[in-house]
């Protein structure tokens, strides 16, 4: 049940024994990149889990290096996600008499555990049943949640809940309502994004886009004229996570949704790291995926972050 000399090969923080200095630029920027996407998609994911926006950053932060450092893939990114933001926050709906943060830190632990479990087990090797088009489908599915989650935010709507029709036809209702600077706004950025990958295809064009629009926001002092901001929505505490403590009266009840957080995570986070293996031809050990992602998990719970797994657009930027 232990890992072979083979499997330890194959966790990441063993190519920085051979790490080369040409390489730096080349991660650099793409860390540059990621790190833009990843703090609007922290804060967003949190508020779709009914959470503090700031634990978003928190889950985004500490976690991602543990998993960077202990997976199998070299390319996956840990952290919040769309789809496991979605079913904590639908699943945890009987804990609102809870303190929110406690109960996700709570659940965060749980779910590292039995992630551990699985990968000390090597349940991973279930996943070697599961063929490249259930990959393909599940990483469409993902994206089309990703992009109608956005809908609202990307007219300046009200955000929709329900199923996929139903999103895309709450929001196709709001548009009378939109607003004519966030449309501006965010053409303003998928444009520049899309220039920028054209004629400057080596420059970090996501986060060069949002610097610029986000300066611009700041400049004009667009919040006056309605534009919300981040902390419109919450106070961002600075300095780094807090140190946090599960709390284990809740564990018999948070049982039953950690188990569902478990397996959408191995099944999103493994999907990922599959998909891109395929394109990157790297050998992908799941019963590794498992441990990283479950470390990944217990660190959340102790630096004050919620469940977390393999996100799909910070991945691919990746």
């Amino acid at each position: 049940m232990g890992l072979t000399r083979e499997t330890m090969r194959l966790f990441p923080f063993q190519d920085l024994l051979g790490y080369h200095s040409q390489h730096f630029r080349a991660d650099a920027i793409a860390a540059f990149s990621v790190l833009f996407m990843a703090v609007p998609q922290g804060v967003a994911y949190a508020m779709i889990a009914g959470l503090p926006p700031v634990m978003g950053l928190y889950a985004a932060a500490i976690p991602s290096v543990v998993g960077a450092l202990l997976r199998s893939s070299r390319h996956v990114i840990t952290g919040p996600t769309n789809a496991l933001s979605l079913l904590y926050g639908a699943g945890i709906a009987q804990h609102l008499d809870s303190d929110p943060a406690t109960t996700a830190i709570t659940t965060a632990m749980l779910v590292g555990i039995l992630q551990i479990t699985a990968g000390t087990f090597r349940a991973g090797a279930m996943l070697a049943y599961v063929s490249r088009p259930l990959l393909l489908g599940y990483i469409t599915g993902a994206g089309l949640l990703i992009g109608l989650g956005q809908l609202g935010n990307l007219v300046g709507t009200q955000p929709a809940s329900g199923n996929v029709l139903e999103i895309f036809i709450a929001w196709v209702h709001s548009l009378p309502q939109a607003s004519a600077l966030a449309i501006t706004i965010s053409g303003a950025t998928i444009v520049l994004i899309l220039l920028l990958r054209k004629f400057a295809p080596k420059l970090p064009g996501p986060a060069i886009a949002m610097a610029l629009t986000t300066a611009a926001c700041i400049g004009f002092q667009l919040q006056n004229a309605g534009v919300i901001v981040v902390k419109d929505l919450s106070p961002i505490p600075t300095g780094v996570p807090p140190f946090t403590l599960p709390d284990l009266n809740l564990v018999v009840s948070l049982l039953p949704i950690s188990l569902a957080l478990t397996t959408l995570s191995l099944i999103e986070s493994s999907s990922i790291a599959q998909s891109i293996g395929l394109e990157t031809k790297q050998v992908i050990d799941n019963n590794v995926e498992f441990l990283g992602q479950g470390f990944a998990n217990l660190v959340a719970a102790f630096c004050a972050g919620y469940p977390i797994s393999g996100s799909l657009s910070r991945s691919k930027l990746n």
